[in-house]
């Protein structure tokens, strides 16, 4: 089987460790090609993204790793973009002057920049999810979950992305379903209507054991039962590790495949050679 991983971050936002060392890790680990995908800097201050002014070095370093390590790994050039509405979109022009090899997209709170103002996030510090729960959605999971993945569904049909980060993130906390049952109908109901969205898009679901290299989460995301319902609907999917450590780019990978497989998936999706492409699992 071939291993790749487009979900990678570095020291340049929040992730450990040096790009070249991310490069190194997948060469040693036998990787045929290797996605950085930082997040792309945002509209207020934080901890966990790019800053302004580190992208242009973040770019340049990715292509200097391309031409240095060309013969023994393919490397891609992409960022991890928020949606925000009115805020931030992977179809703003900025982001195609950069000349990315691909964009990966995703939603990490349930209101823009007017309602919160700081960019509070569902799966930052449990006190910032609090407020969100609190302050924006009247202490209502339902309401939150619902303002989560209406805001999802939004984020397909506006396109302009290979890959969608972590469809279910809003589980992050949920460990043991401390916080919501995701067997109720209002969760599933929400969930499914976001893969109906999905579905057809031609933009590819992740598998994304990033929650457990953290320790975080027992499970990938998303959760198995969804991903059963993105094979009824023949939704393409690919398997990330979304990396914040160099170790960590093939955390889970045999799980996630013998977990697809399962679900009748027999091919997942790589960038390989310039171009997406099935590969069989």
């Amino acid at each position: 089987m071939i291993r790749t991983n487009y979900h990678t971050h570095n020291d340049l936002c929040d992730g450990k460790g040096r790009m070249e060392e991310y490069v190194q890790s997948a060469i040693s680990k036998g990787f045929t090609a290797l996605g950085f995908s930082s997040h792309a800097p945002l509209p207020v201050a934080n901890e966990w993204t790019l800053d302004e002014g580190r992208l242009d070095a973040y770019l340049k370093e990715a292509e200097r790793l391309k031409v240095e390590y060309a013969d023994r790994l393919q490397i891609y050039k992409g960022l991890e973009i928020d949606y925000i509405p009115g805020s931030q979109s992977p179809t703003y022009p900025k982001y195609r002057a950069m000349k990315l090899d691909y964009a990966a997209a995703s939603v990490h709170s349930t209101a823009g920049l007017d309602r919160n103002p700081e960019y509070h996030c569902i799966d930052g510090p449990v006190e910032h999810l609090e407020w969100l729960l609190k302050e924006l959605h009247g202490g209502s999971w339902q309401d939150l979950s619902e303002a989560y993945f209406t805001r999802v569904a939004e984020l397909i049909r506006i396109g302009g992305f290979a890959f969608l980060g972590h469809l279910d993130l809003i589980k992050k906390r949920n460990r043991d379903g401390g916080w919501f049952d995701e067997n109720s109908s209002w969760y599933r109901r929400q969930v499914t209507g976001a893969l109906d969205v999905l579905a057809g898009s031609g933009i590819i679901m992740e598998i994304n054991s990033g929650a457990i290299s953290r320790g975080v989460l027992n499970e990938v995301y998303p959760s198995p039962w969804i991903i059963a319902e993105a094979k009824k609907r023949d939704i393409p999917v690919m398997i990330n590790a979304d990396a914040h450590r160099p170790g960590d780019i093939d955390c889970h990978f045999d799980e996630s495949r013998s977990l697809l497989r399962d679900n009748g998936y027999r091919e997942a999706w790589a960038l390989l050679d310039g171009g997406w492409t099935a590969v069989p699992l």
